[in-house]
């Protein structure tokens, strides 16, 4: 079972409003920053709010991600939270993104 829809990720910059918006649903992303560098990994039930939460909050706007991109991937249809987050370990153990405070995700216990 896939976790995600096929193909690439689409992207969106907040700043300029350029690209794809997220839609209210579930899924995964990463931030950019303006050189292309992967700085976050992330998971969620509504990708749109969690853009605006990192918006409001400094990631997509600090220093090290000014001008850069929030990418996005539907979850699949029969994903479950659990499979979303176990993938996004994965991908944070595999990538180690600088912004990625612990290895669960955000307020997240590593290997639970």
């Amino acid at each position: 079972m896939s976790t995600y829809k096929a193909g690439r990720p689409s992207k969106y910059n907040p700043t300029t409003k350029k690209g794809v918006e997220p839609p209210k649903c579930a899924g995964e992303y990463r931030i950019r920053n303006a050189e292309g560098a992967l700085t976050y990994i992330g998971e969620t039930n509504n990708l749109k709010r969690r853009m605006q939460q990192h918006c409001y909050n400094g990631k997509m706007s600090n220093g090290q991600n000014e001008g850069g991109a929030f990418e996005w991937k539907k979850a699949d249809g029969r994903s479950t939270s659990v499979t979303r987050r176990e993938h996004e370990r994965q991908k944070i153990k595999e990538h180690s993104p600088a912004m990625n405070r612990s290895r669960g995700g955000e307020g997240r216990v590593a290997g639970k």
